[in-house]
């Protein structure tokens, strides 16, 4: 990837919006994170204990931060910061190795950020459920974490304490995880899946020879995992990927979108509750610059840097200020300007273009960090304006969320 600027966890940003960093004091350049601190996630030293505000993630000073990434289930959470000299550096949850440090167990919590073993050269980063990806300067990709998937793309479904290399991988500009599958979109407009398929989530399944005709059952099957790449056919001019928890979306060079995967609460937009194993557009959806998923959301940013949302809205992820859950997309009410956007597994966060962090859905855990555990079906203020907060990222089957 040729510097991607920022980042979000399972987002690639076509539009991402570099904010002025200059007056910033040292403390607003810390990554900052809330919500649920289970495994030590948030960073600051701690575990166990959930923030309903923002905290300052610990030895980390954001002026090296190029790109953050959070990765987790609604019970783990791990998250991962890339620095500016191409290193990377992990904390949270590794009982699968999901750090990348050498270590696992089923106890290993590490509440500070920690060095990724081996890492160099490292442009781009991606959190999934309890495995992780890196994307190096010369286009390959580094995989590591659990891997009973084939979620590591190392032709094996053996964990990984240590990165190893995704096989058959280069001239790769941008890569994504679900919880149980990866993603990498390469130079030539194309993308290769790797992993679980259990909801078709790959995108390869050949798609029916008439529209009438049933949908196939996802090959390979649950019970067959993709250890190494293969390309999805259909995609031949994707500008920008992401991954939700076992769902997926691509925006095009036109601006449209494409999505494939689980279905059953509407997150692929194509007015159907049905899962598709292979890429069906995204209904009354175009001028698209990124994308983020959720577990069973979708969130679209568009050029005039307002929202649309579509899937599951029983906690009001959606953002239109109702539950009613939707299977084509609808206008985010009351948001402009907005330039980054992170979907976690039932909340949004996102940073406007002056700096404010603003967030709505599930709060349970205090992801919101608005001092509630209040669900908001409306955007409400997580951070003030700052001069310095440009990323955000939150794990799209998890319950808490960054920003730097």
């Amino acid at each position: 990837m040729t510097a991607v600027p920022a980042l979000v966890a399972s987002l690639t940003l076509l539009c991402s919006t570099a904010l002025p960093t200059s007056a910033a004091s040292a403390y607003d350049l810390r990554p900052r994170a809330w919500g649920n601190n289970v495994n030590g996630q948030l960073g600051d030293g701690t575990a166990k204990t959930q923030r309903l505000t923002p905290i300052s993630v610990v030895g980390l000073s954001g002026a090296e931060v190029d790109a953050i990434a959070a990765g987790g289930t609604a019970t783990t959470g791990f998250a991962m910061a890339l620095l500016g000299n191409g290193t990377v550096e992990s904390w949270g949850r590794n009982d699968k190795g999901q750090l990348g440090n050498g270590a696992s167990g089923t106890t290993d919590e590490w509440a500070v950020p920690s060095l990724v073993a081996g890492l160099a050269g490292v442009e781009a980063i991606a959190a999934g459920g309890s495995h992780a990806l890196a994307l190096l300067k010369d286009g390959t990709v580094r995989a590591w974490g659990l891997n009973d998937k084939g979620q590591l793309g190392d032709g094996t479904t053996t964990d990984a304490k240590l990165p190893v290399t995704v096989s058959g991988l280069d001239s790769v500009k941008a890569i994504a995880a679900g919880d149980s599958f990866s993603m990498a979109l390469l130079q030539d407009g194309t993308v290769k899946t790797w992993g679980g398929n259990d909801k078709g989530q790959l995108g390869v399944t050949p798609r029916p020879a008439k529209s009438t005709d049933p949908v196939p059952a996802p090959v390979p099957d649950a019970k067959t995992p993709r250890t190494t790449a293969v390309a999805i056919p259909e995609l031949t001019t994707v500008k920008g990927i992401t991954a939700g928890a076992s769902h997926a979306l691509a925006v095009l060079a036109d601006g449209t979108v494409m999505s494939w995967g689980n279905n059953d609460k509407g997150q692929l937009g194509d007015d159907s509750a049905v899962n598709k194993p292979y890429p069906v557009p995204v209904l009354e959806l175009k001028n698209v610059t990124a994308l983020s998923a959720g577990s069973q959301h979708s969130i679209a940013l568009l050029q005039d840097h307002t929202l649309r949302g579509w899937g599951n809205n029983a906690n009001g992820q959606v953002g239109d200020g109702t539950t009613t859950t939707r299977n084509t997309s609808v206008p985010v009410p009351g948001l402009s300007g907005v330039a980054a956007v992170a979907a976690g597994g039932a909340h949004n966060v996102v940073v406007l273009s002056d700096g404010t962090v603003q967030t709505w859905g599930l709060n349970d855990k205090g992801q919101l960090g608005d001092g509630t555990t209040t669900q908001r079906l409306s955007p409400v203020q997580a951070l003030a304006r700052s001069s310095s907060v440009s990323m955000v990222a939150a794990p799209s089957s998890g319950n808490f969320s960054l920003a730097r």
